[in-house]
């Protein structure tokens, strides 16, 4: 009996321990920070959000929101509005002004749990943004943990301003980091200079607008490169400036000493020029060939004409077009060069005397890829310059 009473007695205990453990597990872990990066259908898509809230399971404590839209819609160029909302229950209201046009904005959402959804919330409501009110229905939306949102808004710019070797940057292409009220005057600075400037770059990105500073991204000859940085690094608003990815392949690039092939510490272009377009004429079994360097953006340009080998019977020309660069391997070094070279583009023309066949080519045929063969042209380089290739496995030059 009292073996009986002792082991009732353990059975109690055992519940009750596993009683509380499910308690424990269960029970609300406190406030949680919580972030919506969409809303469904929001301005077609177009608009960048961030609802962030603090929350204690469904009911909302804090909430801001952080909205980054086309002004005007449709165009590239982003406004951008951060303002914390005013919570009554579930529903959150606010209004702010546009960070570029000064526009006025009012919020005022509503958020429910998704019928059948454990985790889902329906936000509705609208969002006025001047004159217009843009209505917000969006259904079902999930939400991400603090974690998760700052692993997605990760950004690298990748600028180096002292890289080692050219090999995670690219010779020619620099970037400057810029204070949002100073890019105008940059840019401006840079006309009249032997400066490229990346279109792309001169529209700030939503990313932009919330660090404060923009990405201006340029190319230039690689032998002005650390000359050009120096001498922006001075601008007004500049707080970042160096190397950056460009067109650099690693792949497609050979690396050989520059004794035999440079003048008092400078490339001997010509002589590159000449030993580039010879091989590659080889390789590409073309009747003539000719290059030209550009001087203000360091590369050359190449073409080989031969006749074309899939339209024989017709006695069509082939023109093929390629692009190469050389470069010291690294910012002041003069003992060794990368060659690189781009991808071959071709284009078939009638060039025979006389009247011409015209050619077109489909929307079909254009949308396909049209990858040319380089026939081996960079092992074919390596072997001429007696050059190392780029080695995947090790990431190296072998």
């Amino acid at each position: 009996m009292r073996a009986l009473v002792w082991f009732s007695f353990l059975g109690l205990f055992a519940a009750a321990d596993a009683a509380l453990a499910q308690t424990r597990k269960t029970a609300p872990a406190g406030p949680e920070t919580r972030y919506f990066t969409y809303l469904d259908e929001f301005m077609d898509g177009e608009a960048d959000v961030v609802l962030k809230q603090v929350r204690n399971g469904a009911a909302i404590i804090s909430a801001s929101l952080d909205l980054c839209y086309p002004a005007p819609k449709g165009s590239d160029r982003r406004d951008r509005i951060a303002t914390d909302l005013k919570i009554g229950g579930n529903t959150m209201t606010g209004s702010a002004t546009s960070m570029l046009d000064n526009t006025p904005v009012e919020i005022s959402l509503t958020q429910t749990r998704a019928s059948g959804s454990a985790e889902g919330f329906n936000l509705t409501g609208s969002i006025r943004i001047g004159a217009q009110a843009i209505p917000v229905t969006s259904k079902g939306t999930s939400d991400s943990s603090e974690k998760d949102f700052a692993d997605s808004k990760a950004t690298d710019d990748l600028i180096v301003a002292a890289p080692a070797a050219f090999t995670d940057v690219s010779p020619e292409s620099i970037a400057a980091k810029v204070k949002l009220e100073a890019v105008s005057e940059f840019v401006k600075g840079l006309r009249g200079t032997n400066i490229f400037v990346s279109k792309d770059s001169l529209a700030a990105s939503c990313e932009n607008l919330r660090a404060g500073a923009q990405v201006i991204r340029m190319s230039v000859n690689p032998e002005t490169a650390s000359a050009t940085i120096a001498q922006l690094k001075s601008r007004p608003g500049v707080t970042a400036i160096g190397w950056s990815y460009g067109d650099l392949e690693l792949a497609r690039a050979i690396r050989f000493p520059a004794k035999d092939w440079s003048v008092e510490g400078k490339i001997d272009s010509a002589k590159i020029g000449t030993a580039l377009t010879d091989t590659l004429k080889k390789t590409f079994s073309a009747e003539s060939a000719t290059s030209a360097w550009d001087a203000i953006s360091g590369k050359y340009t190449i073409k080989f004409k031969r006749p074309s080998a899939a339209l024989t019977s017709f006695g069509l020309t082939e023109t093929l077009e390629i692009t190469a660069m050389a470069a010291f391997d690294r910012p002041g070094g003069t003992d060794a060069i990368l060659l690189w070279i781009g991808y071959p583009s071709s284009e078939t023309a009638d060039e025979q005397p006389g009247a011409k066949l015209l050619l077109s080519d489909t929307a079909e045929a254009e949308g396909e890829d049209q990858g040319i063969d380089d026939n081996g042209a960079v092992g074919d380089l390596a072997k001429y310059f007696k050059a190392q290739t780029w080695d995947e496995n090790t990431s190296k030059f072998k």
